[in-house]
């Protein structure tokens, strides 16, 4: 549809109606629609006489099935478009970080896991699957991905960003909008912006916090973005006219769709007291740009009544609805039928499937290996203990179906929807693993048994457990776990987190592990038996203490489900790990907030950033890079040699930082590569490093690159620095237009 018959609906549109589309549904608000099973026009018409905008969390939001909900999808979206005044169709929107949220939809790892793989091809392949299962149920719109960069542990939503690497969480979080605007689903960039740090001033904004959103802007051309809830400058980041219009809109020239996290306009009158009324919160948040309410309009319905109190114009509700019809035409929402579900809808094939195992083999991290692992043939008795050896809570972060549905609607769970391969699911039904396993859970993450007057303890919960799993777990039996570990040869002790200790509303003043897991695995190594720690969970916690202790320490993050598979094909050698860290690990409760460039926190760090093991041994040599690079120039290349020396085939991530000369310069990731190898097999590596990595902004928002001396460090950690050369970047200090070429 051409851009003049979109302004001509808009010309015929009420008021009524067009506040209709700056407002959400629910989708726990569709199943009311049904009337014996089947969809109602008759209590469509009565509920929503003038049409439905948006559908919010239409798959997390319910408990319908794959078929079900495309099948409602479709006849309300044929009902708006052949039965209401102005046949506006709807906006489905849904959460996809880790995947479609719906029942039965393919889980990959967690974000921040995912980001451990240093494999942003990966990532735009997951994104493109995610948006292949969005459109069979007729959803064209996501509220991902998280760019927000992740330097302090204690943070609940951590799990869902791409590291603490700024450079890093661009090149991802590109990835995956590219992934999906590939495939027609459009993206939205979260949350906008600094949210879960605390640091404000202006440099350190400009220079660490706002790049990954400018390239999302500017070369990804993301179709929406989304205010974070928290105040920047003491001001609530939906109120913000410096973030919302002069940056974004002014600066940036961004001419897409803002939408609220949901709840946030409200949150201006309480809990923030920014405004006096609903009304006003509404006023205030259509003023700085934000064009939609989520996820019910509970604001944006009194501004209906603003404009008839001449407190807002037409032009201003204009503004905003055009730009929502201009989102809906570009996906293609005003064809009709926009879609035609093609029964029955399979959302985790055997091809996703395959793709969930590739990512969660690259997302887990080896972290210490004394030569344990591999398991040995000779090994005859395995015991598998901890509260995450066999819980799908291990498997999921917080914004997967399960996570969502039943943390925050409270809907039974299901391991078969699709199917979730626990840890030890994983071990047992590896063929390579001849061992009796044995299983006994041990210990519980933090029960509500954990309390005192009430208080939880071992943990600091960003809520009160009323909403404790609903996952049936064994009753724990610390003795029996100790007792078979004494008469076994390895033990695997799965540890750390779930859904209730890390993610929305998840919050932690310690970052040890939860409850009395620390004891317990501490009490497994007493017994003389070698010990493999296996972390699950979705923050860098603090277990460099215990880990000493353990022969072996394998991050597994959040793996999705297959990460049981996963997990044993690495443990039985059949798949080499690859993955490096993309957070650092602190050492005690004390070091957090800690990153990589903090370089007097990061020396005595036992797991800094870019730390991962593999079983097999890379050599480094033969670096060669310009000792002088002309400012003019847009990039200069660096090349060197990397040998596998191993008897295994290897993939190696090798790092690139540059060390200014300059006194309190600060270690910086300038670029990485993936090389893959044979074993015995050399290859000459050839990165490509452009010149804005060393680019700085001003407080006003210009870029410059200044001439300079820096250090170059070819690099398999922060720490680990392999190869070394000096070299100068001379001319004349220049400003370009952005960075991340």
């Amino acid at each position: 549809m051409k851009h003049s018959e979109i302004k001509e609906i808009l010309n015929h549109m009420s008021i009524e109606e067009k506040v209709v589309q700056l407002c959400g549904v629910s989708g726990m608000d569709i199943v009311h629609l049904l009337e014996n099973g089947t969809f109602s026009k008759k209590k469509c018409k009565e509920k929503y006489p003038n049409g439905i905008g948006h559908i919010c969390q239409f798959a997390s939001g319910t408990e319908m099935m794959p078929d079900e909900l495309a099948d409602i999808i479709a006849q309300m979206q044929a009902y708006m478009q052949t039965e209401t005044k102005s046949k506006i169709p709807i906006l489905v929107h849904d959460e996809v970080i880790t995947g479609l949220a719906a029942r039965g939809a393919t889980i990959t790892p967690q974000v921040l896991g995912m980001s451990c793989s240093w494999n942003p091809d990966l990532v735009y392949k997951n994104a493109q699957m995610t948006a292949e299962n969005m459109k069979k149920l007729g959803c064209y719109y996501a509220l991902s991905p998280m760019m927000d960069v992740i330097r302090d542990a204690r943070w609940g939503r951590g799990e869902e960003g791409y590291g603490e690497d700024s450079y890093l969480v661009t090149l991802f979080a590109s990835a995956f909008i590219d992934g999906l605007q590939s495939k027609g689903v459009a993206a939205t960039v979260k949350h906008f912006a600094g949210y879960g740090s605390e640091r404000q001033d202006l440099t350190y904004f400009r220079n660490e916090i706002l790049p990954p959103f400018e390239t999302a802007i500017k070369h990804c051309k993301v179709k929406a973005v989304m205010p974070a809830y928290h105040t920047y400058k003491g001001i609530p980041c939906t109120a913000s006219a410096f973030l919302l219009s002069d940056i974004l809109r002014k600066e940036w020239g961004f001419d897409g769709l803002v939408v609220s996290d949901y709840g946030a306009i409200s949150n201006l009158e309480n809990p923030y007291h920014y405004v006096s009324s609903a009304q006003e919160a509404a006023i205030t948040a259509l003023s700085v740009g934000v064009d939609v309410d989520f996820p019910n309009g509970e604001s944006y319905q009194h501004l209906i009544q603003a404009y008839h109190d001449g407190k807002v114009s037409m032009e201003q509700i204009d503004t905003s609805v055009l730009r929502v019809l201009l989102l809906k035409n570009a996906l293609g929402l005003f064809d009709h039928p926009i879609y035609e579900p093609v029964y029955p809808i399979e959302l985790d094939s055997e091809c996703n499937r395959n793709q969930a195992l590739t990512s969660a083999h690259d997302a887990i991290v080896l972290l210490k290996n004394n030569g344990i692992l591999p398991l040995k043939k000779d090994i005859k008795k395995i015991l598998v203990t901890g509260p995450n050896a066999d819980s799908y809570y291990s498997l999921l972060g917080d914004y997967t179906w399960t996570g969502i549905a039943e943390f925050f609607h409270r809907f039974k769970p299901s391991e078969i929807s699709p199917q979730l391969v626990t840890f030890l699911s994983g071990l047992r039904n590896d063929p390579d693993i001849q061992a009796e396993i044995t299983f006994e859970r041990g210990c519980d993450w933090s029960s509500p048994l954990d309390r005192v007057n009430g208080t939880p303890i071992g943990d600091a919960r960003g809520k009160e457990l009323e909403k404790y799993p609903l996952e049936e777990v064994p009753i724990t039996n610390w003795k029996h776990a100790l007792e078979l570990g004494a008469e076994s040869d390895i033990i695997f002790a799965a540890m750390g987190e779930n859904r209730y200790l890390c993610g929305e509303n998840c919050d932690r003043d310690s970052v040890l592990l939860p409850g009395k897991q620390e004891q317990f695995v501490l009490e497994l190594c007493e017994l003389g038996v070698p010990v493999v720690l296996v972390v699950f969970g979705g923050r860098p916690m603090a277990i460099s203490s215990i880990a000493q202790k353990c022969a072996a320490v394998i991050y597994a993050w959040y793996p999705g489900e297959e990460g049981g598979t996963a997990l044993a094909d690495i443990i039985s050698g059949r798949y080499n790990p690859t993955g490096k860290l993309t957070v650092s690990l602190p050492n005690t409760n004390e070091d957090v907030p800690i990153y990589y460039q903090q370089e007097e926190k990061i020396e005595n760090c036992v797991y800094p950033f870019g730390t991962g093991l593999s079983y097999t041994n890379y050599v480094y040599s033969n670096l060669e890079a310009p000792a002088e690079v002309s400012i003019e120039q847009d990039y200069f290349d660096v090349c060197f040699d990397v040998e596998n020396t191993g008897n295994r085939f290897g993939t190696e991530i090798v790092q690139l930082y540059q060390k200014g000369k300059q006194e309190n310069s600060k270690i910086k990731l300038i670029g990485f590569t993936r090389v893959s190898l044979e074993p015995k097999e050399k290859k000459s590596v050839t990165v490509r490093v452009f010149l804005d990595r060393f680019s700085w902004y001003t407080d006003n928002g210009e870029l410059w690159v200044e001439p300079q001396d820096f250090q170059l460090n070819v690099a398999a950690s922060c720490k680990d620095v392999r190869l070394k050369k000096d070299i100068s970047i001379i001319g004349k200090k220049r400003r370009i237009e952005r960075r991340y070429s």
